[in-house]
């Protein structure tokens, strides 16, 4: 046994021992793994998911500009102070040739841009005050050009008689109106006698209508 002993340790000797085995010098053996990229995170994921989310509204709150009142422009404000009536446009589908503005002759006297009312062509003429002015002052008579057909001009507020004033020929009248409180203004014509719509027909004029507020 020590024989063999002796010879292993003249062999090892010989050949020398692996530099790897208790060798102070022997460096450490580093191994590299080569890791994957790792998918994004399902934190960055939710957030995208998120921010798509906000920008697109849900159907439940979602609206189009026809369905949000914010989206029609509001009307004009009326004016205050003194306005002429003629400034003022009527209501419902009125047009130039029904109620037109005109120079007319009231008892020999020439009013520029007056309101032309024709009877029986046309309905009663209306204006939306929404209880903006106070009172309305106007001239008001047959036109001394058209036919003499006496009649009755009705000032009415919300439906309610205010003022009436007989239509004759060459009797032309300036009446003040109170408007205290009226959302609508209208002119109600009555014709004691019959009459045809025509050119030549009952020419009744508002001249020099002013409203106050």
């Amino acid at each position: 046994m020590s024989a063999l002993t002796a010879v292993a340790g003249l062999l090892l000797g010989f050949f020398g021992l692996p530099t790897l085995v208790n060798s102070p010098t022997a460096r450490p053996v580093v191994v590299t793994v080569t890791v994957p990229a790792a998918p994004a995170t399902s934190a960055a994921s939710s957030e995208s998911s998120s921010e798509s989310e906000s920008a697109s509204p849900s159907p439940e709150t979602s609206t189009t500009d026809a369905d949000d009142p914010r989206s029609i422009p509001a009307p004009p404000p009326l004016p205050t102070g003194t306005v002429a009536l003629k400034d003022l446009t009527p209501l419902g589908d009125w047009g130039a040739d029904t109620v037109g503005l005109s120079t007319a002759t009231l008892g020999g006297k020439s009013h520029q841009n007056a309101i032309i009312l024709r009877y029986p062509c046309q309905d009663p003429v209306a204006y939306g005050l929404n209880e903006r002015y106070k009172s309305l002052t106007l001239t008001t008579g047959l036109d001394d050009n058209g036919l003499a057909k006496p009649g009755k001009l009705t000032v009415t507020g919300d439906g309610r008689p205010l003022k009436s004033v007989m239509l004759e020929i060459n009797r032309p009248q300036t009446v003040t109106v109170d408007l205290t409180g009226v959302v609508t203004l209208a002119f109600d014509i009555d014709i004691s006698e019959g009459s045809f719509c025509n050119p030549d027909g009952v020419v009744i004029a508002l001249a020099d209508a002013v409203l106050r507020s």
